[in-house]
């Protein structure tokens, strides 16, 4: 990023980060960062030039990356980038452009090339602990509240307002984050109160009311900010300027900028007062203590530094897993275009992924006999691979009871077939075990025009599409990315068990999850589309019940 495209002075100096980093002097934290270096590609066409791997990631001078990124180019030589940040301790903090359509039609026509899909975007960052940030202000504030702010930084914030507004608003935005707002203890709240009226609040926020600011000594306010320091239950303090008047202002500032460079803990200002022009804002500034414009951005960068830290051990070099293909798999997928059910099992079970019992049934008798065989109830649905989705259009039947009505659901399942597609072609009609009850999911392939093959996983059923309840990663993948993935779902709360039923076997989606990563891996661009909708998960395993495999 050049310094032209800065929208202002003041964004410019946030982001020089050489002056002191104030907060607790240890001797392995140094008292000064460096100062930011800004790099800018126009409208290239690929960032896999030293921007991150072999330049800034491997600069000892860098400590953050930050980036506005419209495409990448070379999905090989981003992962390596990013991995190199991870290996030298660098965090990444990234703008990327294509999270609305109109986004990425506007990335498109700049650079000529596509931004991705953002989901698999998305899971490409989750992987390698890249923090994602929504507009500019937001990577620049977070760019530098990284910069400047210590590693081990405790979690539990006290907010120091002027008035019980402000401290509502801060409130409000430090819970939607996330952040831990411990009450000061019943000693520190007494000695506050020695200093500050009685009927104001010191629990947290601690609110001064305004008018103290100017009535009382500046030795006496910064004896509050040594209380609040001292509280065993606070971590960092944030001083929250909001004050309309130029005095109380410079007065707030100036005690922060005298009590943070020696305070056993550290600062963070947010600046909301609109005199931004003062010598005090700009002093504040240069002190290097992180300074935001917006309770928003300010806690917002501060749940990214804490998921940072919380994660940056776990970041891992992820490695390709075992590719190869078995001759069955590769006749079946040889004829291309939809598989036909029996084909799709031959590829779907070489790769180890659990199978529902099924066959397909020529003759109203065969079916009969084969869903006899089975045990009644049965399911049944049209065997022809040009009905994709068979329940949208009623080619499928739950709970057939008997031998008879197998023979009169096979008849009813070819008429309609023929009724909504005459020139569909017909291999007759799968009859398959049914499944004791469970929470239906979805796993699936999907490909990225720049990240590649990517795996999904989400909640499945009749609904997949509208739920939209889905997490993707590209590959590779390990059983780590799995498990965070189902985890991260709105339908996870079902798997751990609701309303009185049973814990599912999450450990068993796991492993669908991981074999539809090896066969993605192993066949490679053979896969146009795979989905294995729904899988049925229970306290007893996990079984893929339909599925939908389509070859290049």
């Amino acid at each position: 990023m050049g310094y032209s495209r800065f929208r202002s002075q003041h964004q410019y100096q946030r982001l020089r980060t050489d002056a002191p980093c104030h907060g607790p002097r240890r001797q392995d934290r140094p008292t000064h960062t460096k100062r930011s270096q800004r790099t800018t590609l126009g409208a290239r066409r690929r960032l896999r030039r030293r921007l991150l791997a072999l330049g800034f990631a491997y600069d000892d001078e860098t400590q953050v990356i930050g980036a506005y990124v419209e495409g990448f180019k070379s999905a090989v030589q981003l992962r390596k980038g990013l991995q190199a940040a991870n290996d030298n301790g660098k965090p990444v903090v990234m703008l990327k452009i294509g999270e609305t359509e109109a986004g990425s039609r506007m990335a498109s026509s700049h650079t000529g090339h596509l931004t991705g899909s953002d989901a698999v975007v998305n899971g490409l960052f989750a992987q390698h602990g890249v923090t994602r940030v929504g507009d500019l202000d937001e990577l620049l504030d977070t760019v530098a509240l990284f910069s400047k702010f210590p590693a081990d930084a405790g979690p539990n914030v006290c907010m120091y307002s002027i008035s019980g507004g402000s401290g509502t608003l801060m409130m409000e935005q430090a819970a939607k984050h996330g952040i831990s707002l411990p009450e000061l203890t019943p000693e520190t709240q007494k000695a506050l109160h020695q200093i500050i009226p009685a009927y104001l609040t010191v629990s947290n926020p601690v609110d001064n009311g305004g008018t103290l600011v100017l009535s009382i000594p500046q030795e006496a306010r910064l004896e509050i900010l040594d209380l609040i320091a001292a509280d065993p239950n606070v971590d960092v303090l944030v001083v929250g300027l909001t004050a309309p008047l130029g005095p109380m202002t410079a007065a707030l500032a100036n005690d922060v900028l005298k009590w943070a460079p020696t305070a056993p803990i550290p600062s963070i200002v947010t600046w909301n007062s609109y005199k931004i022009e003062e010598p005090a804002f700009r002093d504040v500034v240069a002190s290097g203590v992180p300074t935001f414009r917006s309770f928003r951005n300010c806690f917002g960068a501060l749940r990214a530094f804490y998921d940072y830290q919380a994660r940056r051990a776990s970041l891992r070099t992820r490695f390709p897993l075992p590719a190869s293909v078995s001759d069955a798999a590769a006749a079946a997928l040889a004829a291309g275009g939809t598989l036909d059910a029996d084909a799709a099992r031959v590829v779907l079970s070489s790769f180890g992924v659990p199978l529902v019992g099924e066959m397909v049934a020529s003759s109203a008798d065969d079916a009969a006999a084969t869903a006899t065989s089975f045990g009644y109830p049965v399911v049944m649905k049209i065997a022809s691979a040009d009905f994709p989705h068979k329940s949208d259009v009623g080619l499928v039947k739950v709970g057939v009871a008997d031998a008879d009505a197998a023979r009169a659901t096979f008849a009813e399942l070819v008429d309609r077939a023929a009724h909504v597609d005459p020139t569909a072609r017909i291999d007759g009609v799968l009859v398959q075990q049914m499944m004791s009850s469970g929470v239906e999911m979805i796993v699936g392939i999907t490909h990225d025009s720049q990240l590649g093959a990517a795996v999904l996983v989400g909640s499945g059923g009749i609904f997949a599409e509208v739920l939209r309840d889905v997490a993707v990663r590209p590959l590779p993948l390990d059983t780590t990315d799995a498990r965070e993935m189902i985890e991260s779902l709105r339908g996870y709360a079902l798997l751990k068990g609701a309303r009185g039923r049973p814990p599912a076997n999450v450990d068993a989606l796991v492993d669908v999850v991981m074999a539809v990563a090896h066969l993605a891996t192993a066949c490679g661009d053979r896969i146009a589309e795979l989905d294995l909708n729904p899988v049925i998960v229970n306290a007893d395993g996990a079984v893929a019940v339909d599925s939908l495999v389509i070859a290049t």
